[in-house]
């Protein structure tokens, strides 16, 4: 792979970081989880059945899992930054957001 420079062409070896994708798709689903949770919650007017809950407690781990695998991305060599930066962002979002509403549940 090349990229064009100003003084003509640099080689490279480095790759797509592959677990920085799949980091960041496993991110992308927790939070559509997160968002899909807060739907039906919303519209069963806060009383959501055992099975939105196991929905929500496993996209929480799904966003944890991609958090790991996020920072893990990070460390590979010879590998673009892109998707593990933006895996991290998201992961680290929908963890966080996913603690604070649970948290938020547990002390109201």
């Amino acid at each position: 792979m090349h990229t064009r420079h100003k003084r003509g062409y640099k080689f490279t070896d480095k790759k797509q970081s592959k677990r920085g994708i799949a980091a960041w798709i496993l991110s992308v689903i927790s939070l559509g989880g997160l968002i899909a949770v807060i739907a039906c919650s919303f519209q069963a007017g806060g009383n959501g059945s055992m099975y939105l809950g196991s929905a929500g407690v496993s996209s929480m781990l799904v966003g944890v899992v991609a958090l790991f695998n996020a920072v893990l991305s990070l460390r590979e060599e010879n590998s673009y930054r892109f998707f593990p930066y933006l895996a991290t962002v998201c992961s680290f979002l929908a963890v966080g957001v996913w603690a604070a509403l649970y948290i938020v549940g547990f002390l109201l």
